[in-house]
């Protein structure tokens, strides 16, 4: 019996009977059944009408962040339809967010199906936000709200707020704007906190028990490239390859030649690329990891504990070059002891500046210490989501790398720097350059404590709920900004040209109005395919 949909239709027959036992307390507009209520309205003014001067300053950054938002929107629909008629894409890059009666999301042409029991409460509590500041707003401005409420489409819940907005018209733009932009703010606020009560979880329910790794050092070969498999010759042609593929086991590493380079890569891979017709090979470099056939969660090294990052680093670092040692590896319940010889690791890729280290740096010219504060907000964000690396050999050249390259770029500077280059020089100097094994995309594996073993389908469903709360929340928030009517977005840019452009308003309007909405068809027709 599918416990799942069996809970749903439940569901939704409870909210049948209870819709139809009050039907006298509904009414019907349009497709929405509505029930209004005085419930709530003292609080929203409460909260609204104490501490005028918050409310203004929080107005001033949600009006900020609607208008950013909103061009950010068109500019993303624009993005989406170049990029898919750019490489020939026939789905559509944006969906419609739908229930779905089963326990894992479903995927679709155009749609996205999200677990119902996520589904409903995320838009439960985005309306209920979203109406809400609304509401806030409309009683800081000291507006009438003429009405409030919640309703049902179907099964979907909704709530509103309604001001009166004849009356709000008149208290000018700013008022408007504040009032416009709350419902999307407060779902933006709603998306951030989703994400810090994930971390939070995260760290408090599980612990680091291993390290994952994604893949090991590849290169792309031509399939015409290979000259042998093992000590089996080949002749460069596909057939030829899979008929010598058959003297190895599904899981078997095997030795790979093509022209003067060895790979290494198990049969199971090799024989899938081959069978998708691939001309171009991924195989995988000549590295103790690849060779070995390393799969799993690395819980230690020579019998020391590997708990993230930090750990398996330090252990390398011990290691040196050159060096036998014994990695344990978990898959499933069991775990597997491999033999690898450490080798020289590559060397670090130079130092790339990026936007927020070119602002920092700049501020470093009148705030001294500013490019050191910018470095210990990724230590502290890093130490949050479990990636504590500011001791590693890798983290020091990094450093490095970086207030060198500040010297040799921002000379009114470059005194302080090369000091502080000196300083982490000093703490290079003495340390051995890690060992390398050959693995990539390294990350910490999580396993919930034993102490909360028994409330682990409770935590899994709230840790989904907090993902999908975060994506929800964030993307009708950006939807809604979207510069037309009856969106708040559209109130906005309504509210702004009326004021400022009279005379054009009506038509600009209109133009992002016809813009929108070819833009969406253009998403979510395959627009792509007849270019």
């Amino acid at each position: 019996m599918d416990w799942y949909l069996t809970s749903v239709i439940v569901f939704t027959v409870l909210l049948a009977i209870w819709v139809y036992r009050d039907r006298d307390k509904f009414k019907r507009e349009s497709i929405f059944l509505l029930r209004r209520t005085k419930r709530g309205r003292k609080l929203l003014i409460r909260i609204g009408t104490c501490c005028p001067r918050f409310w203004k300053a929080v107005g001033f950054v949600s009006v900020v962040t609607g208008f950013v938002v909103s061009v950010y929107g068109l500019k993303m629909l624009v993005d989406n339809v170049l990029k898919s008629i750019s490489t020939g894409a026939t789905a559509p890059s944006l969906a419609l967010l739908l229930p779905s009666p089963t326990a894992e999301p479903i995927f679709g042409y155009g749609y996205f199906a999200v677990p119902f029991w996520y589904w409903i409460i995320c838009i439960a509590l985005l309306a209920l936000v979203h109406e809400g500041f609304h509401g806030i707003f409309t009683a800081r401005e000291k507006t009438r709200i003429k009405s409030l409420g919640f309703g049902i489409l179907a099964v979907i819940p909704l709530a509103f707020v309604e001001p009166d907005e004849k009356q709000l018209e008149k208290k000018g733009v700013w008022p408007q704007l504040r009032v416009f932009s709350a419902g999307s703010f407060a779902n933006f606020l709603l998306a951030i906190l989703s994400v810090v009560l994930f971390l939070w979880l995260m760290n408090s329910a599980y612990v680091a028990s291993g390290v994952d790794f994604k893949t090991y050092p590849f290169e792309q070969v031509p399939v015409s490239s290979i000259t042998a498999i093992g000590t089996s010759s080949v002749n460069g042609s596909a057939d030829n390859i899979i008929s010598v593929l058959q003297d190895y086991g599904e899981n078997e590493t095997m030795e790979v030649t093509a022209g003067n380079s060895t790979y290494y890569i198990k049969r199971k891979y090799l024989e899938q690329q081959l069978s998708d017709g691939s001309q171009v090979l991924t195989l995988f470099t000549d590295y103790p990891s690849a060779k070995a056939g390393l799969e799993g969660t690395i819980t230690s090294v020579n019998t020391e504990p590997i708990k993230d990052q930090n750990d398996l680093s330090f252990a390398l670092e011990n290691a040196g070059s050159g060096t036998e040692i014994n990695i344990t590896v978990k898959n499933g319940d069991s775990y597997d002891t491999y033999t690898l010889v450490t080798v020289d690791a590559p060397e670090p890729d130079g130092f790339s500046p990026d936007t927020y280290i070119v602002i920092f740096t700049l501020l470093e010219h009148v705030v001294p210490g500013s490019i050191d504060t910018y470095y210990s907000i990724g230590e502290w964000w890093g130490g949050l989501v479990g990636m504590k690396t500011e001791s590693t050999w890798n983290y020091i050249n990094y450093r490095m790398s970086a207030w060198n390259w500040v010297a040799d770029n921002y000379p009114l500077i470059s005194e302080r720097a090369r000091s502080n280059k000196m300083k982490w020089e000093g703490m290079l100097s003495g340390r051995t350059k890690p060992g390398f094994i050959g693995i990539l995309g390294v990350t910490p594996h999580y396993e919930l404590s034993d102490s909360l073993a028994p409330c682990k389908g409770a935590i899994d469903f709230l840790q989904g709920l907090l993902v999908f709360m975060f994506m929800i929340n964030l993307g009708v928030g950006i939807v809604n900004l979207l510069p037309v009517k009856p969106l708040d977005g559209g109130k906005m840019w309504d509210v702004v040209l009326t004021r400022y452009a009279p005379k054009h308003a009506k038509r600009v309007m209109r133009v992002f109005g016809y813009l929108i909405l070819a833009l969406l068809l253009a998403n979510f027709l395959p627009i792509g395919a007849l270019f």
